[in-house]
């Protein structure tokens, strides 16, 4: 069976036929001025109506909204190639469990950890286990993936590595023929 192809032409479009009136018509947005009554009205109403629909969420929906807000922003961090010294781990986990409205004993039962241990997270005295970065993923049910928590982990540890020249010093001394080309 054959098939008729088609030959399709592309033409672009010729702007020279356009006066520039024409042309600022069509790509310049107007200005406030050219609103009518009619349409100040309708965005007026629509953002009343936003308004009220905003502060009439539930409990449990201002809730969700305040741990997307902190996914994204976990998210927006590790996306980003900068260092920000307050945005460890444990101020992401803070966050989480504050966002909830839950007291850190209350919090710290739920994913079976004492109270002094999930205070130690929060205020950066202690590493989290692999466990209880797992269960982080598991009690927000996959809203905040463990990689994303081991990924700020990870970003403290890279700035760790970059600043530490105490570190760079000591080591020096075990090192013996360094290799000695140029990169």
């Amino acid at each position: 069976m054959k098939t008729n192809k088609r030959k399709k032409e592309v033409q672009g479009t010729d702007f020279s036929r356009f006066s520039r009136e024409e042309l600022a018509d069509a790509f310049v947005f107007p200005s406030d001025e050219m609103v009518t009554t009619k349409e100040k009205n309708e965005e007026e109403g629509f953002w009343e109506a936003r308004r009220k629909r905003f502060e009439s969420r539930s409990s449990v929906q201002q809730m969700f909204d305040e741990l997307l807000q902190l996914k994204y922003q976990l998210e927006d961090y590790i996306g980003s190639d900068q260092y920000e010294e307050k945005l460890s781990f444990g101020y992401f986990l803070n966050e989480y469990v504050s966002r909830q409205e839950k007291k850190d004993k209350e919090f710290a039962n739920e994913v079976d950890v004492t109270p002094a241990v999930l205070s130690q997270y929060i205020n950066d005295h202690r590493k989290p286990k692999d466990e209880f970065v797992i269960r982080l993923e598991l009690h927000s049910n996959g809203m905040f993936p463990a990689i994303s928590w081991f990924k700020v982990i990870q970003k403290e540890k890279e700035h760790e590595i970059n600043t530490n020249e105490e570190l760079r010093r000591e080591e020096s001394k075990h090192v013996k023929n360094r290799l000695d080309l140029a990169y």
